[in-house]
């Protein structure tokens, strides 16, 4: 009997009964109603009805429609007797466009399966949602009965995908929207231009690819192939190309557009550089509507994006010209200048029907009104966006790129549910803190410890440049208190001292340097201030929705899906589902499923790992040895946030040249092991029931024997030696062991077992 087995009959012994589950659907629809029985399908074929009107234009769709790709053949029948029967509403143009709706009904009957949507849109929607019903189906082929009803809370629920640091040729671009198709998501951010190259063949401007690409560009017979393939799948493609800065690219092909620093070569590092197009320039601008009519040219999409982050000003302030024309033009400071740099450029765009979108930096009040915002920088900044009275998109809490915790991402509503107003009756403790990255400046902010008007124990967070966190995940121990709080950097533990402390930080699995020390508490009235202040903002501006971003300086083709699946389905959740659904542990549940159900739909993840352990070893590995050293990569994450970044950084790995031939970079993102274990553990603290104690400690052992009997073959991989004798220390002991950053990976086990063993003794004594 499988362990997991074991814990769910330990579950129903415990709680009586088996409580009934939602399906197992990613996102999870609007409404899901049970009914009566089963719908029968085979293999071989499937009857589908389709007014005739609308059967030639969804050729392209149907061909490209996964669902529908379960069956041998595929035939149109008549109404009455279709198996599948399809009522669409109005047939849109073939090109998706924002806010067009995507609603859908399906009524799945013993006799047939009936969807009804206002658009074909919709209808791919519905699709996706029957194939996934198709797979987790118990008995192949067969449905059980029910009504869906079903519609996106966002009409934005993109994916940014970096094609520049790291070339991703287009097998890599189309398997990656079939996996948006899946999950349903609409939009494909195509991330084209950056300090490290070109990625766009434009005739205008030929030396932009032929100099600055190394070769590796789209050409326009591929984008507008790619932007065919997308919409069949219902999915927009939004190009990207960066100005005035990330633009090393540009002024390495054409040094005249440039503001000063001069370049002999394609950048290789990664980072903020300083070369920036010269905004006094007129043929700068020139060049922008050259490039922005191509571009439209190849890209239909309404929305066409500038980066427009990130701008290292210095050569603006040393360049004579440039300060003569702010002079000139009234402009008092060179953030004065990037917004008029923005303006002429959004109404560049304006003059080919196109609408801009900018990172958090191009926000100014000058800006046309129509100009979207993308913020990187998190929720405070998206707050001042609509402040502004501009509509935004959410990216902060989405990068995907960096390892996080899927549970991080799904609590990161764009829109943040709103919570019971918070109001202080007692300042407990007011202290400063420092918490120190491996690159980069420190992280510094203050903590305010109060209790609430329920008594209960919450904390205001400061934090130098990020804006003001709440959280009531407060823990007071012996000597300070403990604090959970979602940042830009990842689910974060803090702790303060009664008076100082150095005890380090998390974010998420990863131990960070950290000080605080106590100062004098703020008056009552200053703090419950500062609370109504940051809970009752007026925001103007609408939240379109969000992207989750996938930038590739330590990606490549080799290990791309690593980062993107299964998570994705839960931010995918996030953007579609109703902001009601936050059953952390349900998700799981179906994330479980999710990893298999991508396996088998393009997603490449689980063969990428197994590729790399090939690599690790020798030429006669057997396939035993590779599934024990998966099972053992089990027991281990990579370092969340940006830690890997920074300990390439560190290593002067930073750059395009190097290998990433590490394993911790094709790691999955997080053990599901590991928390349906802690999930566990969670309902042995509820209960303290001897027959979840047995089920855990049985486990435990199997892991300890696992690990004893394979110590020659995993400690031939060099990077897993240290975190196995981790391992190896934390399974022989009762005691709570260090979390270590093993350059990069986490021996997560550790902490699993650490919860474990204060669950453990709580029980105990608790009699």
């Amino acid at each position: 009997m499988t362990y997991f087995l074991r814990l769910l009959m330990c579950v129903l012994c415990v709680t009586g009964t088996a409580i009934a589950k939602p399906p197992l659907l990613m996102p999870m629809p609007v409404s899901v109603t049970n009914l009566d029985g089963q719908l029968q399908l085979t293999s071989s074929h499937l009857s589908v009805y389709l007014d005739e009107k609308y059967r030639n234009p969804s050729t392209l769709l149907f061909e490209n429609a996964a669902f529908l790709q379960n069956f041998s053949s595929v035939t149109w029948q008549d109404k009455h007797s279709a198996q599948l029967k399809l009522e669409v509403a109005v047939w849109l143009d073939d090109i998706p466009r924002l806010d067009i709706d995507e609603s859908y009904q399906l009524i799945i009957s013993t006799k047939a399966i009936t969807l009804k949507s206002q658009t074909q849109f919709g209808m791919l929607r519905g699709f996706a949602t029957l194939n996934q019903l198709l797979f987790s189906a118990k008995t192949p082929y067969q449905l059980n009965a029910m009504t869906i009803n079903d519609a996106p809370t966002y009409p934005w629920r993109g994916l940014l995908f970096d094609g520049v640091r790291h070339f991703l040729p287009i097998s890599d671009v189309k398997r990656t929207l079939r996996g948006l198709a899946s999950a349903k998501m609409n939009v494909f951010h195509w991330h084209l231009t950056d300090d490290q190259g070109w990625r766009v063949a434009l005739k205008s401007y030929p030396k932009l690819h032929q100099v600055a690409s190394d070769g590796f560009f789209y050409t326009a017979e591929e984008i507008k192939d790619v932007v065919a393939y997308a919409a069949s799948l219902g999915i927009r493609v939004v190009p990207e190309f960066d100005v005035p800065g990330h633009a090393s690219s540009i002024v390495l092909a054409y040094p005249e557009l440039g503001s000063g620093t001069k370049l002999d070569g394609i950048e290789r590092r990664w980072g903020v550089f300083r070369p920036l197009l010269d905004p006094s320039n007129p043929d700068v601008y020139l060049f922008v509507e050259d490039v922005v009519k191509e571009l439209t040219a190849l890209f239909p999409d309404h929305y066409l994006h500038i980066g427009g982050d990130e701008i290292d000003d210095r050569d603006w302030r040393e360049n004579t010209q440039i300060q003569l024309f702010m002079a000139k033009h009234k402009l008092s400071d060179t953030h004065a200048l990037h917004a008029y740099f923005n303006q002429r450029v959004a109404n560049i765009i304006a003059k080919y029907n196109r609408k801009m979108i900018g990172w958090d930096e191009v926000l100014h009040p000058n800006l046309p009104k129509q100009t979207l915002v993308q913020s990187w920088r998190g929720h405070h900044s998206l707050a001042a966006i609509q402040e502004a009275g501009f509509n935004g998109l959410l990216s902060s809490g989405f990068y995907i790129d960096q390892p996080q915790w899927t549970s991080y991402h799904y609590r990161n509503h764009p829109e943040p549910i709103k919570s019971k107003t918070l109001s202080a009756k007692e300042v407990i403790n007011h202290s400063v803190f420092t918490l120190t990255r491996l690159k980069g400046s420190s992280v510094n902010g203050k903590v305010t410890v109060f209790r609430d008007t329920q008594s209960l124990l919450a904390a205001l967070v400061s934090i130098e440049g990020k804006g003001r966190f709440i959280t009531d995940q407060v823990l007071q121990t012996e000597h300070g208190f403990e604090l959970l709080i979602d940042t830009w950097m990842g689910p974060t533990k803090l702790f303060v001292g009664k008076t100082k402390s150095d005890r380090p930080a998390f974010v998420g699995n990863t131990p960070y340097e950290m000080k605080s020390k106590s100062e004098n508490k703020p008056s009552l009235r200053a703090l419950n201030n500062a609370l109504h202040d940051e809970q009752g903002k007026d925001k103007s501006g609408r939240v379109l929705g969000g992207e989750a971003t996938l930038w590739a300086e330590l990606l490549t083709t080799e290990s791309l899906d690593t980062r993107l699946w299964p998570r994705l389905y839960a931010i995918a959740e996030r953007f579609w589902s109703p902001k009601t659904q936050v059953d952390e542990r349900d998700m799981y549940r179906r994330l479980v499923v999710m990893d298999r159900f991508a396996s088998l739909h393009g997603g490449k993840h689980k063969q990428q790992l197994n590729e790399r352990l090939k690599t690790l070893l020798d030429d006669n590995v057997t396939q035993d040895e590779i599934a024990k050293l998966l099972k053992f990569s089990e027991f281990l994450e990579p370092a969340h946030y940006y830690t890997l970044h920074h300990l390439a950084y560190l290593r002067d790995e930073y750059h395009h040249g190097a290998l990433l031939d590490k394993l911790v970079d094709v790691l999955p993102v997080e053990s599901l092991m590991l928390r349906e274990f802690d999930y566990s553990v969670d309902d042995y603290m509820q209960t303290c029931s001897k027959s979840l104690e047995t089920s855990l400690q049985l486990q435990i052992d199997e892991w300890r024997e696992f690990i004893k009997h394979n110590k020659r073959l995993i400690e031939r991989i060099t990077e897993w030696q240290n975190p196995y004798l981790q391992i190896k220390h934390a399974l022989q002991s009762k005691e709570s062991q260090l979390i270590i950053n093993n350059n990069g990976t986490i021996a997560h086990l550790v902490a699993s077992l650490n919860h474990y063993h204060k669950v453990s003794s709580l029980c105990k004594n608790s009699g």
